[in-house]
Formats: structure tokens, sequence, C-alpha cells
């Protein structure tokens, strides 16, 4: 798995990774969010499946975790 973002965001990050993916044969990406607490302790998770025409963008764009 690689990082291939990762912006500032609200005191928190906003990260994009990709990795291979054995059931699609391909190299897919994932958007995640961490605040400012991750850092120092561990934060619940809040998964966000978009359809499938969508990307991780949506996620930050339109969902708004931050």
């Amino acid at each position: 798995m690689g990082l291939l973002e990762n912006t500032a965001c609200f005191g928190g990050k906003n990260a994009v990774y990709r990795h291979q993916s054995v059931a699609c044969n391909c190299d897919m990406t994932f958007g995640i969010f961490l605040p400012p607490q991750a850092e120092a302790t561990s934060v619940p998770v809040l998964w966000y499946l978009s359809g499938l025409t969508c990307t991780h963008e949506n996620e930050m764009s339109k969902a708004g975790p931050q």
C-alpha cells in the first residue's frame, strides 16, 4: 500500500492511498480523514462506500467527514 496524497485539513489530514486488489486484479485507491486526535490515540472508524462510478474524492468533497 502506498500513500499518494496527504493534505492538512481542519487540524487533521486527508490522505489518499493506493493498494493492489487481488479480487479486482488492479490497483485501487481509497481516501481517509484522520482527525487531530488520531496522532495521540485510537479513533472510531466510519466507512463510507461510494457507488460504482464514484471515486475516493466523492467522500472528501460530498460527504464532508472533516
